[in-house]
């Protein structure tokens, strides 16, 4: 405990001695942290690093003052889908992406000043936007419109375009609901938007965002419900 003591106290003397304006120094953070993490699941803890890889579990579960991870509701709402489609058809140029774009005169905000969200649905996925009040499938043509059920969520948030926190992302949030009166709604998707449209410049509070955190967020939503008998 006393090694495990000085790497802690090391680390936060590092801490003390960033420039987090610089990205250099954000860097060697990264990189020192990484090789803390590395010391302690390799230590020989009582011949076994599974005892320390449990601890550190432990205390993560016990540390309940500094959530991280927050329950919305998503309303009910009126949407236009571009249907079930493969991962690739919605970004390339004049996707999927491009073609809903068109009628964005016609969104409104759903949460976080956003319309929009991408719901995964194994290899293949679904955009949906939701539209105001008096819009018919006419106007969205050839989309069509439906009726978004909305629902009760556990979400967090990861790096947009980073394959590593996304993951660690969905893994952090699943255990998380394991240890609440919640559980999975396998009945509906996991999804997930950037919480501000940055599109060209229409969201001037989402660009002073990413230059102050140096990445675009991307949110994450996991349909929740409450466990039977709770």
């Amino acid at each position: 405990m006393h090694e495990l003591k000085e790497i802690v106290l090391d680390f936060i003397r590092e801490i003390e001695r960033v420039n987090f304006a610089d990205n250099s120094d954000i860097k060697l953070l990264y990189n020192k942290a990484k090789g803390i993490e590395m010391q302690l699941i390799s230590v020989n803890y009582i011949g076994k690093p599974s005892n320390i890889n449990r601890l550190i579990e432990i205390t993560e579960k016990l540390d309940k003052k500094i959530p991280d991870i927050m329950v919305v509701r998503i309303p009910e709402f009126k949407a236009v889908t571009c249907g079930s489609q493969p991962w690739g058809e919605m970004f390339k140029e004049g996707g999927y992406m491009y073609q809903l774009w068109q009628y964005c005169h016609l969104y409104k905000s759903v949460i976080f000043d956003c319309f929009d969200f991408l719901l995964s649905e194994n290899d293949k996925a679904q955009w949906i936007c939701a539209v105001k009040d008096g819009v018919t499938n006419a106007d969205v043509s050839p989309f069509k419109l439906f009726d978004f059920p909305g629902g009760l969520y556990a979400m967090a948030v990861s790096i947009d375009e980073d394959n590593e926190s996304i993951h660690k992302v969905e893994d952090k949030v699943r255990r998380w609901v394991e240890s609440t009166n919640f559980e999975l709604d396998k009945d509906r998707n996991v999804m997930f938007n950037m919480p501000y449209l940055y599109e060209d410049g229409r969201d001037i509070a989402y660009r002073d965002i990413e230059k102050g955190l140096g990445y675009k967020q991307m949110q994450r939503y996991f349909p929740i419900k409450l466990r039977e008998g709770i």
